[in-house]
């Protein structure tokens, strides 16, 4: 075991002596305060030392291709920013373990095109799809009433089955709406897609992905691959609830739910005046179509849909389905 580590603590600033080198640690701006406050409180000086100095964290990340330091992201040596790295770094800060996001960034990576890379985070927060604890994500697929396509009518989409094509014969680009490939989506496309048919829990591998088409409000996606992991049993916004792991099977239900999920803040938005903002969402086929409005702007836009004989809209609060 380590020596004890000489430190005070001076209001948000925490001073340490290493091997006779000197750390000043800030609540502010050091990504492992909380962390650092927890190691001394256990007297942990291993954990301490891993803590405060940068070269040592990337051994605590995945294959070692992935690493925190000074606040931000590393690949491979390189620094990285996207969607995906600003909210690992969020919840490193907050203390939550990032293991599962660390496995999916290592297979988005084997991704080969850039704008997938960039896209699909984005994607699965926005539509509050889940990444599993092996790096992949869940998906929805509406099917026919015998497990088969809506489309071609000859893919079996029963659970266990695994479902892929050539990479080059999808359509990588997002602006064709409607386009070969095989499609997944969130749960706010269903409303949008004809039939009523079962769905089922796509497993699907971020380095699969090939594009997610700008329609819809990008609430769908192409990919090469994927695995029918379940059938969601009753209401689509709760079919995952339970652990994620290797195992299914087709003999139980299964209701999968994140390793890592998107949960909604806890805070409200609002404006810069502090007024709660609010979004709306189309009443059938739920995606929004304004977002971040006053409430009486919101109340108006309403009004003005239902004058001109437009989409039905509903009143939630910003960033979330909760209705007003």
């Amino acid at each position: 075991m380590s020596n004890a580590i000489p430190f005070l603590i001076q209001g948000k600033n925490i001073i340490l002596v290493i091997d006779g080198k000197s750390h000043t640690i800030s609540k502010d701006t050091h990504i492992s305060y909380g962390k650092i406050v927890e190691a001394l409180k256990e007297q942990d000086w291993d954990a301490l030392r891993d803590l405060v100095e940068p070269k040592k964290a990337i051994i605590d990340f995945g294959n070692g291709y992935v690493s925190i330091v000074d606040g931000e992201v590393f690949w491979k040596g390189q620094p990285f920013h996207n969607a995906l790295t600003a909210r690992m770094i969020e919840m490193y800060q907050d203390g939550f373990p990032i293991d599962p996001m660390v496995r999916f960034m290592e297979n988005l990576m084997d991704n080969p095109s850039k704008r997938s890379v960039d896209q699909v985070y984005g994607f699965l927060e926005k539509n509050s799809l889940p990444i599993t604890e092996d790096g992949y994500f869940l998906a929805f697929k509406r099917v026919r009433n015998d497990y088969l396509d809506c489309h071609s009518g000859t893919i079996n989409n029963s659970v266990g089955e695994i479902v892929e094509m050539e990479r080059n014969l999808v359509d990588d680009n997002p602006d064709s709406h409607c386009s070969t490939g095989l499609h997944f989506c969130s749960e706010s496309y269903l409303g949008s897609f004809g039939g009523n048919g079962p769905v089922m829990i796509l497993k699907i591998n971020p380095a699969d992905v090939v594009s997610i088409p700008t329609d819809y409000n990008g609430a769908k996606g192409r990919c090469m691959r994927y695995e029918v992991v379940g059938e969601v049993v009753g209401e689509a916004s709760q079919a995952f609830v339970s652990a994620v792991n290797s195992d299914y099977s087709s003999d139980v239900d299964l209701r999968p739910a994140a390793a890592w999920s998107f949960a909604a803040d806890d805070e409200p938005i609002v404006s810069d005046d502090g007024e709660q903002l609010y979004d709306l969402q189309r009443v059938y086929g739920g995606w929004v179509e304004y977002e971040n409005m006053t409430l009486d702007e919101a109340k108006a836009q309403v009004e003005k849909n239902i004058s001109q004989k437009k989409a039905q809209l509903k009143i939630v609060e910003a960033g979330t389905d909760n209705e007003f």
